[in-house]
């Protein structure tokens, strides 16, 4: 896929595909699907749409014929968090977080891992590439370490990581985000994989309108002209009086200092999305002069149930 100019993202203006979720997972106990990464049929080895996302169980791989209705594929990486997809050639390499724990269940420092293939049916072993215990800004206020919502992406002859660091943690049930965005740097795209000058790139701003509290999961874009982001924040609405999320677009001519260039979409006063917006992925259809941006929300608690409902969302963005 041909990188578009950021004129073509600036000029887009953005609307919800439906008032519901494009796609949920009802047949699990406790419904979640989550931080989706996305293949475009041009993209893709069988001219497929295919979706990886996060589910209990770790990251399913999903594929449809229209990008609406969704057919379960496998499990593709137990327990593993947060996927990303770069494309090189006719290699696809998977781009995840896996925590191990302890027995006392007592969770350890995330690691970032990578695992290639050529058809995303069949994957090699996963290798890890970037372990959080010997990341500078991978904790906030000292937490536990941790790296969230990797994604690799192609700089001046280098492989650039990408990753959240650290978890803004709210009130007591709500769901965390990235205090930071991080950068590192290699020569081969499975590291060793190195900061250059600080590795923080972006992190909350007590200022900032919509980025007071968290960062949140961020998305790159690569242009032809510099690198645009969506950016799933965290911030406080004194009118609400809660904590609420937003979707900002970013962007950068070198992808490490940002500057805010408009508002996607903030998250809903009630229903399915009205806690948090927390991951998204965006892709451009040439053939459609269509942006797809698909991203996951969780919706308040209901009644007695232990837990809130996460699905995907679908946003479209057309040239104004």
């Amino acid at each position: 896929m041909r990188p578009v100019s950021l004129d073509v993202l600036r000029q887009s203006y953005w609307y919800s595909f439906n008032d519901e979720p494009v796609a949920t997972v009802s047949a699990y106990p406790y419904p979640k699907l989550s931080d989706p990464a996305l293949l475009l049929p041009d993209e893709s080895p069988d001219s497929l749409w295919h979706l990886f996302a996060g589910t209990i169980f770790g990251i399913e791989h999903f594929t449809s014929t229209s990008g609406l209705e969704w057919k379960r594929e496998s499990l593709v990486a137990l327990s593993g968090r947060s996927p990303s997809i770069y494309k090189e050639g006719s290699v696809y390499y998977l781009v995840y977080e896996t925590v191990r724990r302890r027995k006392t269940l007592r969770a350890m420092p995330s690691t970032i891992m990578l695992s290639s293939s050529t058809d995303l049916a069949m994957w090699s072993d996963p290798v890890s590439i970037l372990d959080a215990s010997s990341v500078p800004y991978a904790s906030f206020r000292d937490g536990r370490d941790r790296l969230s919502c990797p994604q690799i992406v192609a700089f001046n002859g280098r492989y650039r990581l990408y990753a959240g660091g650290g978890i803004a943690d709210f009130a007591k049930g709500e769901r965390g985000s990235a205090a930071y965005l991080l950068s590192f740097e290699a020569r081969d795209i499975a590291g060793p994989y190195e900061a250059v000058g600080s590795p923080v790139v972006l992190s909350a701003e007590p200022d900032s309108e919509y980025a007071s509290i968290a960062v949140g999961s961020i998305r790159i874009i690569p242009c032809s002209d510099g690198f645009a982001a969506v950016e799933c924040s965290r911030f406080y609405d004194v009118g609400s009086n809660r904590i609420r999320s937003a979707m900002i677009l970013l962007e950068s001519e070198d992808g490490r200092a940002w500057r805010n260039s408009g508002v996607m979409q903030i998250s809903a006063e009630s229903g399915w999305a009205s806690e948090a917006i927390t991951a998204c992925d965006i892709k451009y259809k040439e053939n459609e002069e269509t942006w797809y941006c698909y991203y996951s929300a969780i919706g308040r608690k209901e009644g007695s149930l232990p837990f809130s409902r996460e699905s995907l969302g679908l946003l479209l963005g057309r040239r104004k």
